[in-house]
Formats: C-alpha cells, structure tokens, sequence
C-alpha cells in the first residue's frame, strides 16, 4: 500500500479500536470553514436508484479538480475505503486541491449529501479520514487523504453490501445443500449435472436436487482433490491423501499404491483421447500415474519428470501429456519427457495450473503470473495485461475457446480478441479466493471458492 494513506488508516483503526473500548465516535478538530457558497449539489431529493445518480448527490469541494487519470495509482485505497464502508463496486470519483485535508473535511462536515440520506460514520482528523452517509440500499463516501503535498479526495457511492441493489451471482453453499464451502473441484458430467470435490465429501447437483456422498457411501476419504466424469454415469474421484475412486452410478472401485497408483496424495487427474487415466500428485515421492483400464504405469523424477511434486495435469489435442510441477513444465510424447523451466521463459518454475487450448497452446498458472507457450514463444501476462492477480490457481478452456483464470483475486476471462474481463466480489463473487473452475454445456462458468462455496457466472 502506497504511503500517503497510512496515517489515515492507523488513525481509523486507532479509532475502531478506542471505539471498541467505549471511548466511542471521537469529536473532530474543526478549523476554518471554508464558504459553501460554491457547492456542486443537486437540489433534488429523490432518492437514488443506481450508483451513478448515486454520486451526483455528493457535493464537490469548491475549487478542486477532477483527476481520474490518478484512480489506477489509488486503487487500494479505493478499496480500502470501500471495505470500510461495507459498499459491493459502485462508482469513484477522484478530485484534487491545493486545500488542506482539515479544511476538506470541515466542507464535507458542514455540506453532507442532503436528505434522506444519514451519516453512519465518521472518522476524520485534521490529517483527513471518512464520512460514511447511507440512503436505504446504498451508501456514500469520501475519504481524504494527503498525498506529495495534495490533497486528494474520493467520492464514491455504491449499493451496501448484502442489499438488494448489491449485485449477485448465484451462490451456492451448505445451506442449499453443498457438502462444504471448501470447493476444492469441479467438474461437468455429459448431461450437465456438476461434480464437486470439498473437504467433506462430493456433492452432486442437477440443476434441482443436491446429493452428497461421504466416507459412509464408499469414498475412500472426504477430502476430494480432482475429478474427471466418463461417459455415462461415472467419474473419477482423487482424494488428498488415500488414492482415487471409480463411481459408476451404483457401486464404487479404488484404487491405491497397493494396485499400483504411485501415490495416494492425488493433486489433479485428466483423461486422454483413448479413456485412459492420467493422476499427478505432490509428494517427495510423487510424480505421474497411468491407468489404461487394467495396468498403472508410473513415472518418476528419476524417469525424467522436472520434479516430483505435480500439481497439474493436462492433455493436448495430439495426445502429448503436460504436467505441471514444483521444477517447471514437463512434457511426455509417449516415449521421454521434456522439461521447460524459467530459463526458457517460463515466468516461475512453480506451477499450480496448467491447460492445452485447442491450437495447443499450453497456458500455465503460477504465484506470479501467467505464462502461454505456443511450441516456440513464451509469452508472460501479469495484472499490468489484465490479470485481476498474478497468483492463478485454475484454469479453463470455454467452447468458444476462451480462457478463464480463477485466482486469489477471482476471476479472469480472456476473450479470443485479447480483450481481459474480471469478476470479483464486487460483481457478486462470494468471494474473491478462487481455486477451481469448470465450464458447463450452456456455456456457464461454475466457480469453486476456498471458503465461500460456489458461485456461476453467465458470459
């Protein structure tokens, strides 16, 4: 976080914490006032039904000028003052002045955003802080902060978090009957329903009704880290740390090291052309399994692999196999394997996802950002090309061929024209922590979250 806002975030939390403690809402030091002849505001009353009106009802103070060429380099501190002010996105506004920041917050003390609307709080010093009003569904801000000797000044309005005007994606959870808000895999079957891998168990929903099955119905564990559906009514279910599951609808085959799984920490599965069962896992003596319906074949870091601990797997339209690992990317062709680290132009050499377009182009998921080999280029994205973070944790391919990105700031789609797209919790993702994806038939994007459940997307 940029520096020119730490002394107003210390004192708010100073005050939050004074506050708790009974010493409640401190009286602001009030100096010169400053005329409010000047002031930009509606003499409307009507109250507001979406954000941009919303904003119009806060006066602007006399003198400053607008700066929206700034709002990139204030970005936390927009989001900042929008966590503290409980507001889901809305509109901001960035202005300047040559005033001090106590004689800003004098205006906007004496010049409130006229009724109905309420002031809700109000943590401010001669240094600046923020003034919350709200109006039913929605809320007002304005926070003052000083920065290289000006002052500036955010004006935002946007519905409250939770409200009716807030915007919302369809949310799924326990209480709708989600086996555990730890989404820890999704996957697709052929008519649509959609599997997912939580902490305590796999739940099944078909668009109506919810299904979970446990320990009690035949798993070998509740901790379900991959899934890859087949034809017909089955799947395959990877566990963290007991092996995988064939489900055919009815009755339930595992598979463990002692049938030849080269290890029961499953961290992802995929299947090829041919119906055959690729599983990775993670481990000091992990590495890649093959599963051809009746014998394993494993391979290890001795067999060429860049590392024995994979976390991803993925199968290109030649049938090459990729694999993701704590070493870089490696890829198999039937016969070796090749490995590719940062020194070829791989962004990090620690993968956590990874997926082969339909071109087979390998896009690949790091800590710091996205790297996109086409057999020749490397080619790096980060938050600078449109990322909504650099640390992506899933991917997925849509029909269309577009790519989705789950990440730790939530999720990223990368149109075929290059365009970026994000949504976040301030689109109505319940939360922004997003560690699986998976596309549906109809094009939805159903997007698993660390703790919050599941959310859909509609393109």
């Amino acid at each position: 976080m940029k520096s020119y806002p730490r002394n107003i975030i210390c004192f708010i939390m100073l005050t939050i914490l004074s506050w708790g403690c009974g010493g409640g809402v401190p009286e602001t030091t009030q100096p010169t006032k400053v005329s409010s002849t000047d002031v930009s505001a509606p003499t409307s009353t009507t109250p507001v039904l979406d954000s941009e009106s919303c904003l119009t009802q806060l006066p602007i103070y006399p003198g400053s000028q607008q700066a929206p060429q700034k709002r990139s380099d204030l970005e936390e501190l927009v989001l900042q003052m929008e966590s503290m002010a409980q507001v889901l996105g809305g509109e901001v506004d960035v202005y300047t002045t040559a005033g001090v920041p106590s004689e800003v917050v004098t205006f906007y003390h004496d010049n409130p955003p006229q009724e109905p609307w309420d002031r809700t709080m109000n943590l401010t010093s001669e240094e600046g802080g923020i003034i919350v009003w709200e109006n039913g569904d929605y809320s007002a801000q304005v926070f003052i902060a000083l920065e290289q000797n000006e002052t500036v000044i955010l004006l935002g309005c946007g519905p409250k978090l939770g409200s009716a005007a807030a915007p919302h994606l369809p949310t799924y959870t326990e209480d709708d009957g989600l086996a555990n808000d730890s989404v820890l895999s999704i996957a697709v079957d052929p008519d649509g329903s959609i599997w997912f891998g939580t902490f305590s168990g796999l739940s099944r929903f078909d668009g109506t009704r919810w299904i979970t099955y446990t320990r009690d119905d035949g798993l070998l564990q509740n901790i379900i880290t991959a899934l890859v559906p087949e034809a017909g009514d089955g799947i395959w279910i990877g566990t963290g740390d007991f092996g995988v599951t064939h489900f055919d609808g009815d009755s339930w085959k595992n598979y463990t090291e002692q049938d030849g799984l080269l290890n029961n920490k499953v961290s992802s599965m995929v299947m090829a052309v041919d119906g055959s069962l690729w599983v990775s896992s993670c481990d000091m003596d992990g590495g890649v399994s093959h599963f051809d319906g009746q014998n394993w074949t494993t391979y290890k870091k001795s067999a060429g692999l860049g590392d024995a601990c994979v976390e991803a797997l993925a199968i290109a339209p030649d049938g090459i196999v990729w694999a993701g690992t704590a070493g870089g990317v490696t890829k198999f062709d039937g016969t070796g394997w090749t490995n590719y680290s940062s020194t070829d132009g791989l962004v990090d050499n620690e993968i956590n996802a990874l997926i082969v377009d339909q071109t087979g182009g390998v896009w690949i998921g790091t800590n710091v950002g996205l790297s996109h080999f086409d057999g020749q280029t490397w080619t790096t994205y980060t938050t600078a090309d449109g990322l909504v973070s650099s640390e992506v944790n899933t991917i997925a391919i849509a029909k269309d061929g577009s790519i989705w990105f789950g990440t730790q700031g939530g999720v990223s789609h990368l149109a075929e024209d290059g365009t970026w797209n994000n949504y976040t919790d301030r689109d109505g993702l319940p939360s922004n922590f997003v560690i699986s994806l998976a596309v549906a038939p109809d094009g939805r994007i159903w997007v698993g979250t660390a703790f919050s459940g599941a959310a859909v997307i509609a393109p």
